[in-house]
């Protein structure tokens, strides 16, 4: 469980996002322990830098601030006008949150979003770098997938495994969307993954060491890919989905 940090005053700010002008206001409580006074309300408009499936969290970009949101089963989710679930949530979303605190979280208690916005592909020619950094990402995105599903065809569907591999899947979708976008050959994969430990516990500290793997190599791929404003984007959405997600949960179980 993240905690957040305590704020003794309210906070009104206008935020611009996503071409839109959303008002961020909370409240939180002076006591921000459990048995404390009620919990206040709070509104958030931002965009979704981060999903935590295991955990029901996820985080926000309000403006220049980032903010971790909790959720419930009796959270209600709203995806283009249609009702939908947590599960819905995706990584460069834009969307609207309102809650309550209690103690010193913010829960959800209704979220409004929309389908993320593509970024606009770059017209630079694709160089080198470039594609370097996008093979090395596959690669490596391409190993976490299938060292994970190696651990659950092992040990079974046990979390975080069981949701992490379903976030995997979609960072190799996104990697390659972006090769084929610049017009970057995509490789077929060769890789087979990790051998899956026999333990949870080991498994999870293998989770520790490929996550640690992916957020060095995206820091050097966003320095790599500069000239390339859509994928310096992409990389930093995958890079807060290894640091903020993947490896809290798997230094967790681990």
């Amino acid at each position: 469980m993240i905690i957040m940090k305590r704020r003794s005053l309210a906070t009104v700010a206008l935020v611009a996002t996503m071409g839109m002008s959303m008002v961020v206001s909370d409240v939180a409580t002076t006591s921000a322990y459990a048995g404390g006074p009620a919990a206040k309300t709070f509104a958030l408009g931002g965009t979704v830098v981060g999903v935590n499936t295991p955990l029901h969290q996820f985080t926000v970009l309000g403006g220049t601030t980032r903010y971790t949101i909790m959720t419930t089963s009796k959270a209600t989710y709203t995806l283009n006008a249609a009702r939908t679930t947590f599960f819905a949530l995706r990584v460069g979303q834009p969307v609207t949150v309102r809650g309550i605190f209690r103690a010193r979280f913010r829960v959800a208690t209704s979220v409004a979003l929309k389908s993320p916005v593509p970024a606009p592909v770059s017209t630079v020619p694709a160089t080198a770098p470039l594609t370097t950094a996008l093979n090395t990402a596959l690669n490596q995105e391409r190993n976490a997938l299938a060292t994970y599903k190696n651990v659950i065809a092992r040990i079974g569907a046990v979390r975080p495994f069981n949701n992490i591999v379903n976030s995997e899947t979609q960072h190799v979708a996104t990697l390659t969307a972006l090769m084929t976008a610049h017009g970057i050959a995509v490789p077929a994969s060769t890789t087979t993954g990790a051998v899956a430990p026999a333990t949870r516990t080991l498994s999870c500290q293998l989770g520790v060491t490929v996550e640690t793997g992916l957020i060095a190599m995206y820091r050097n791929g966003i320095t790599m890919a500069k000239d390339f404003p859509d994928v310096v984007r992409a990389f930093n959405n995958l890079l807060d989905a290894s640091q903020s997600d993947h490896l809290p949960a798997f230094l967790l179980c681990s």
